[in-house]
């Protein structure tokens, strides 16, 4: 179900008052700017009148680092999204994770109107994922074998084999990724994916970060003006 999904928020940098730091720099000397920090108005104020005016720029000066597991296919939906940096979980290293998206309630649902074919489906659905699990294990217990006892692979032909291997797992097999956004690239993923048009699974990614980056609370005033706005900069 889609609970299986999982975001965390692992760090942030920046904040309103480095939103507003960014904006001075064009404009003040650095004592200058500095002296403004003390005034809490002066920081909400151009930070919400850089949003509204366009200035995306600035906003970049806040960073967020999220870990997420979910579907392989809703990570390739995360993917297109031009965001500065990613690392995923390597079928090269590690095994890939067991477990599989189950049916959400809502297709499940959807199945049951089409009858006895919808039962095929959702059996076939679960047969071949299992199936396709339990002859990857099989290949790298047999892998292993051939490079650590009978040496007729080496370490490097192992992994690549591992790699490829991996290939027979279906989309709906779990992956783990790490992503680095700054808040004009959070701004815009807010736009499209946390939209009622977005797909189910990928919405809900984008509402937990949206949530996580609420409660950390580091840049509030660009937060809701952004929101505001419709997530347009």
């Amino acid at each position: 179900m889609i609970k299986q999904i999982k975001v965390e928020l692992q760090d942030t940098m920046g904040s309103d008052e480095a939103i507003a730091n960014a904006a001075w720099t064009s404009t003040y000397d650095k004592d200058k700017r500095e002296d403004k920090y003390d005034d809490p108005e002066k920081v909400d104020s151009i930070v919400r009148r850089l949003i509204q005016d366009g200035h995306s720029v600035p906003i970049e000066s806040v960073v967020f680092r999220f870990w997420y597991r979910f579907p392989i296919f809703t990570d390739r939906q995360h993917m297109t999204h031009r965001i500065a940096s990613h690392n995923g979980l390597s079928g090269r290293y590690r095994t890939m994770p067991s477990d599989f998206y189950s049916l959400p309630s809502d297709i499940q649902g959807m199945l049951q109107h089409i009858g006895v074919e919808g039962e095929h489906i959702s059996e076939g659905y679960y047969e071949i994922l299992e199936n396709s699990w339990n002859h990857y294990q099989y290949s790298l217990h047999h892998l292993n074998d051939a490079w650590k006892n009978k040496g007729t692979l080496s370490n490097f032909q192992y992994k690549r084999c591992r790699e490829v291997l991996r290939g027979m797992l279906g989309t709906s097999f779990m992956v783990e990724r790490t992503s680095i956004f700054n808040l004009r690239s959070f701004a815009n993923y807010m736009k499209l994916r946390k939209s009622t048009h977005a797909q189910a699974e990928i919405r809900y990614v984008a509402e937990q970060m949206y949530q996580l980056v609420v409660a950390a609370n580091v840049c509030p005033a660009a937060l809701e003006t952004l929101e505001a706005k419709g997530w347009t900069i």
